[in-house]
């Protein structure tokens, strides 16, 4: 490169300058006042024009054409020396490349003049990554530039004219199908221009939409492009959104409908029901909501061997997760594979183990949840195909011949029977029979031995059975929907503060975002897989808890303990102290602990109304982000501000707890009492 001096008639402006915008061409005043004034403070750029004498000016075109009008006019002479500096190009492209280069350097340079330098550049032949070593930018900042600049002719010319916004032009360029674009192109400008939102553009090209995104996870997106099909990434979404379009919709659906075909044949199979049929929904209850109790929770019958591998694979799976999360690229780790293997040998293992259905009309519902894992629950066909299932037909008592003893059942039905039930005249009409007790002395003889029981238990011998039958008990009897009356003992009593009905579907969403709520998912099906609670014998499962290690009963009675814990939250009227005292004891006392168990989402920071959320999060907002947020919709602002609450340890308020040190106090209380012994 050399700098010359030139006349104005030794140059023109090359054709390649990237510079379109007619507005910032013709506004020549203040420019043509300056260089007659100070001169030409920085030299133009040029390159020598094939098939002509002539140089091209291809960066400082402006600054050109106010010299030569000053000279039209007069106020400078026709051989006014310019200097120049002379680039010798290899090709069109690289002088395009260059072209913008200089451009970005210009404050006052638009957009869509980037956008189109760019975009002849490409098309003269150079790569986005020779325009992204040269302009010094990212090859993703290139290839968003080139996309915006390939947009269908209207949206694009409406961009240029400022009647869509950036962020509008943004969206429509999500996707490279113009036939798409002009489709989506032609219902937004049907909308009203209060609706005309990124949101909508995207609704419109189902970018980013939840449907197709949770069908794509179930069936997998290494498998939808292994079967030719095409998930187009949103190149304006964030890394870790992996937002974008599905192409072929219909094939997505297609290999969704043949892997839950699979599963259906799997769960006939597992459970010897080969007529078992499916619902597409849960059953209702009268009053609205899930009938929740026609479902069942079968008995999953796990080979002992596969069952000691699945403990440990889900013990593996846990740790596993934790070092994928914390890898700055976990695709590029072996964690990623150690996981999907992991992953797959859990699912290997789950889908032999049989299914133990009770008799009865049963059926089960599929259903497909965001995350694209897959829930199967089983139902009672109706309220009186499960009455039928779990009471037994009335044993005849008209005979031939003499009345004999009747056989003795599993399950002592008559105990917690109602007052004058099939149940408990069967049961008195037999101790009558036998030892000629009245119905009052039955009565004395349950509460009498009752007594007996309950004194051996906290006797010399009995304190470590009691403790290991109360949780037992209770953890059988919350896991299970066996007949609980052969546990012998009562359950836990159940809050009067449930959710409302029609809330359910709602709190359970939110629940499955947390990863608390995984973990403690995959710790219930750990206990539900043991044999003290899956076993069909209560004596054989008792035993099966007995024979545990003390570290495995502490955790039957951890989560026993978490089963009965009731809805709290750090809001006048819902705060209690001890819920905050077990966090404390547990050492999760700070919101880095916290994180842990909860995160920031979408769905979440829905919840909170646009002004607290800007609140929120404009301590930990970009200044970028900040000044954007107020133009946006109030819906628009979920995304960054739950982007900008996941980047930093924050937890919502009403999420935490209020530690208090209670050592001290206990500190004192010691030394008290041996002041008091001294003395």
């Amino acid at each position: 490169m050399s700098v010359r001096t030139f006349t104005a008639a030794q140059l023109d402006v090359s054709p390649f300058n990237v510079r379109k915008d007619r507005r910032a061409i013709e506004s020549l005043a203040g420019l043509e006042a300056s260089i007659l004034r100070v001169g030409l403070i920085l030299p133009l750029a040029v390159h020598p024009m094939k098939g002509s004498k002539k140089h091209g000016v291809f960066d400082g075109g402006r600054r050109f054409r106010a010299i030569r009008n000053l000279i039209a006019r007069g106020d400078l002479p026709a051989d006014w020396p310019i200097d120049a500096s002379v680039r010798e190009i290899e090709s069109e492209a690289q002088l395009l490349e260059i072209s913008s280069a200089a451009g970005l350097l210009h404050v006052d340079l638009l957009p869509w003049e980037v956008m189109e330098g760019l975009r002849r550049a490409t098309r003269r032949g150079a790569t986005p990554e020779e325009i992204a070593e040269v302009t010094g930018q990212t090859i993703t900042w290139v290839r968003q530039h080139l996309r915006l600049a390939e947009l269908a002719e209207p949206i694009f010319a409406a961009y240029v004219e400022g009647k869509i916004t950036n962020d509008q032009a943004r969206a429509f360029a999500a996707t490279e199908d113009h036939k798409l674009q002009l489709a989506a192109w032609d219902a937004f400008g049907h909308l009203p221009s209060w609706d005309r939102t990124v949101a909508k553009i995207h609704l419109l090209m189902k970018v980013g939409d939840r449907e197709d995104q949770r069908l794509l996870r179930f069936v997998g997106e290494q498998e939808f492009r292994a079967a030719g099909g095409v998930f187009e990434l949103d190149l304006f979404a964030d890394a870790a959104e992996h937002r974008g379009h599905v192409v072929q919709p219909g094939l997505l659906r297609e290999l969704v409908e043949a892997k839950l075909e699979g599963v259906r044949d799997s769960l006939r199979k597992r459970s010897g029901r080969t007529d078992l049929r499916f619902a597409p929904e849960y059953p209702q209850a009268r009053h609205g909501g899930i009938d929740r109790d026609l479902e069942l929770v079968p008995l999953v019958e796990t080979a002992p061997a596969d069952a000691q591998r699945l403990a440990f694979l889900r013990d593996e799976l846990v740790e596993l997760e934790f070092q994928f999360e914390r890898v700055a690229d976990p695709q590029a780790t072996a964690a990623a594979v150690e996981l999907a293997d992991c992953r797959a040998e859990i699912r290997a293992i789950e889908e032999r183990a049989a299914i133990a259905l009770p008799a009865g009309e049963i059926y089960a519902t599929l259903l497909i949840e965001q995350s694209g894992a897959l829930e199967v629950r089983w139902w009672w066909a109706s309220h009186a195909a499960k009455r039928a299932a779990e009471t037994p037909a009335p044993e005849r008592l008209v005979s031939a011949g003499p009345i004999g003893t009747p056989s003795p059942t599993t399950i002592a039905l008559a105990v917690d029977a109602g007052r004058g039930s099939v149940n408990q005249q069967q049961a008195a009409y037999a101790a009558k029979t036998e030892h000629a007790l009245t119905a009052d002395g039955v009565e004395i003889v349950r509460a009498v031995r009752r007594e007996m029981l309950r004194a051996a238990l906290v006797g010399e011998y009995g304190c470590g059975i009691g403790h290991d039958y109360l949780i037992w008990g209770l953890l059988r009897r919350e896991l299970t929907q066996r007949d609980h009356r052969a546990i012998g003992a009562r359950g836990l009593a159940w809050s009067d503060d449930a959710p409302p009905a029609q809330l359910m579907p709602v709190i359970q969403s939110a629940l499955q975002e947390t990863p608390a709520h995984r973990a403690w998912v995959a710790q219930l099906d750990q206990l539900r897989a043991h044999p003290a609670i899956a076993g069909a014998d209560e004596v054989e499962a008792f035993a099966a808890f007995r024979d545990e290690t003390a570290e495995w009963k502490e955790l039957a009675a951890a989560a026993l303990a978490a089963i009965a814990l009731t809805r709290t939250a750090n809001l006048d009227g819902y705060r209690l102290k001890i819920h905050d005292h077990l966090m404390w004891e547990m050492g999760l006392d700070d919101d880095e602990a916290l994180r842990d168990l909860w995160e920031p989402t979408e769905g979440f920071i829905a919840l909170l109304p646009r002004a607290k959320r800007q609140e929120l999060a404009d301590p930990h907002l970009d200044e970028a982000t900040r000044r954007k947020l107020p133009g946006l919709k109030a819906a628009e602002t979920i995304a960054p501000v739950t982007r900008a609450l996941k980047r930093v340890c924050w937890v919502h308020p009403a999420l935490q707890f209020e530690f208090t040190d209670t050592r001290p106090i206990a500190g004192e209380l010691a030394e008290a009492e041996l002041t008091e012994e001294a003395a």
